[in-house]
């Protein structure tokens, strides 16, 4: 608070600035003048909440000065100092509004609780004012005013259930502590024409759901959470109870076409349970984590699930070396195609959630990061272009694929590949150590880190006959080798190599040997 000390003569100016104390009067400012003159220069400058002034003095007296402030308009409380005990003085000064009336001389304590009072008054006057600027406020933008106490409880901010139910209470709504409560959130996924304003759209959202919920006896209330986003809390009217799944869902669903046929705009909903009031906020997450999770952005109704652990390997994908190896070679395309049908797997096998793909993306740009470290093009991963791609591809599993196509199209021609040699050296290997297998073409390309249909090419080019054939022929010469060598019975030899049927076995054996496996013993000079 600021008080402004005005009067004629200097000494007393001073004594009263310096012997009265402002600090326990509430003042933290104290400014002076010795004219009315003076005073006003001071008053049109900055702003002063108190004005301590002597009545009686030359050129204009203090009952002049604060008739001007008056019709300055300002909000300034006055009290009056004068060594006359002149009724006339105090009757002017009071039809002026005045705040208090002291004789000189006065004791500064005396002078110390009027400017006490007078601040006191002041701040009285102000908190009524924001109480009704609040309330004019609240009244003006119910609406608004609405919005943000439902967004800041719901999402997790500070505001605590009472502070909730006392905003409802003013605003009319009937919900109590006690109420029942149900929450839908509509996602609007694609439009197919013009997008809408953000006041239309939820304005029309309102109308709709307003007029298609009245029908069930339901009250409403519109949140929207953020750009494509809206909450539906509903609340029973008298004597009505809260829909049942079934009867919410058909709602829903002509919500959905209404705004498909006249906003072209397809949505997803989705339906929470009937929880207490107080329970809104964690409801509103578990909602907000379904809408995250539907990454395919499929449109519909859907309905509260508690959610189901993934098991890890749903999680983490152990296909980044071989992805990386059809980078190196060459492939972005065929690597592209094998990122593709992983995902695509992913999300038909219901692993695809919000937290698959943020793992997914982050993995995918680790390996990435190495590569292009590897081959000295680290600049590809800070192009404007890459990172906003990158930005969204998490978002959903559009943006995924989107993301990936783009980065693939920039990554150059590596140079360096294996030779188709070593290449097959690798295969080769592989085979021979896993003879004791069922050896199936799609493990052995993903041992190495090549494409399966790249892998059959490479291996009749390089070998002349197919991998089948091959995998046979090398199976059935370490069965003969075994068998000439040891007396194990036939059927151990063909489950060493990878055969549990013995017929099976005998039959391919005398196939790819020219002789069936027991003359092949009698081959063996130890039986």
């Amino acid at each position: 608070m600021t008080i402004l000390v005005v009067d004629d003569q200097i000494n007393v100016v001073n004594g009263i600035v310096s012997g009265v104390d402002w600090e326990t009067a509430g003042i933290s400012k104290v400014l002076h003048a010795y004219n009315a003159s003076m005073a006003r220069e001071i008053l049109e400058c900055q702003p002063v909440d108190i004005l301590l002034s002597d009545i009686e003095m030359p050129v204009e007296d203090g009952l002049s000065l604060f008739r001007w402030v008056r019709g300055k308009k300002l909000s300034v409380e006055c009290i009056f100092l004068t060594s006359h005990a002149d009724f006339i003085y105090a009757t002017e000064a009071l039809k002026l509004g005045s705040f208090d009336y002291l004789l000189q001389p006065a004791r500064y304590e005396e002078i110390c609780g009027a400017v006490h009072r007078a601040v006191e008054k002041i701040q009285q006057n102000r908190e009524t004012q924001q109480m009704y600027s609040y309330g004019k406020a609240v009244y003006r933008n119910r609406d608004l005013f609405l919005q943000g106490i439902l967004k800041d409880w719901l999402t997790g901010a500070s505001l605590q259930f009472k502070e909730i139910l006392k905003c409802f209470g003013d605003l009319g709504i009937l919900i109590r502590e006690d109420s029942q409560i149900r929450i839908a959130m509509v996602h609007l996924l694609r439009w197919h024409d013009e997008p809408w304003e953000a006041a239309p759209l939820y304005t029309a959202l309102e109308n709709i759901a307003a007029e298609l919920f009245e029908q069930l006896g339901q009250g409403l209330l519109l949140l929207r959470l953020e750009k494509n986003s809206y909450l539906l809390l509903l609340f029973p009217k008298i004597r009505h109870n809260l829909p049942e799944d079934a009867v919410l869902e058909a709602q829903l669903v002509r919500l959905s076409e209404a705004f498909q046929v006249h906003l072209h705009c397809e949505t997803a909903c989705y339906i929470g349970a009937s929880v207490p009031i107080k329970d809104s906020p964690t409801l509103t997450q578990s909602l907000k984590k379904m809408q995250l999770d539907n990454v395919s952005r499929q449109s519909g109704v859907f309905i509260y699930e508690q959610p189901k652990l993934l098991p890890p390997a749903l999680i983490r994908t152990d296909k980044l070396p071989y992805w990386k190896n059809l980078l190196l070679n060459g492939c972005p395309q065929m690597a592209e195609e094998e990122i593709f049908a992983y995902l695509r797997q992913a999300e038909e096998s219901g692993a695809m959630t919000h937290e698959f793909l943020e793992q997914f993306c982050g993995d995918f740009i680790r390996m990435l990061a190495k590569l292009l470290q590897e081959k000295d093009f680290r600049d590809i991963l800070i192009q404007p272009e890459i990172q906003d791609s990158f930005s969204l591809a998490s978002e959903s599993l559009e943006g995924t694929l989107a993301f990936i196509r783009r980065i693939l199209q920039q990554l150059p021609a590596f140079e360096g590949k294996d030779s188709e040699k070593d290449q097959m050296n690798r295969i080769v290997e592989y085979i021979q150590h896993h003879l004791s297998e069922e050896l199936r073409r799609s493990d052995i390309a993903e041992a190495v880190y090549l494409n399966p249909d790249y892998l059959s090419r490479l291996f009749r080019k390089e070998k002349g006959m197919s991998l089948k054939e091959y995998i046979i022929c090398e199976k059935m010469k370490t069965a003969q080798a075994i068998l000439r060598s040891t007396n194990l019975p036939v059927a151990v030899v063909a489950a060493r190599v990878g055969f549990e049927n013995y017929s099976y076995f005998s039959q391919v054996y005398k196939k790819v040997i020219g002789v069936n496996p027991s003359a092949e013993r009698s081959k063996n000079p130890d039986t």
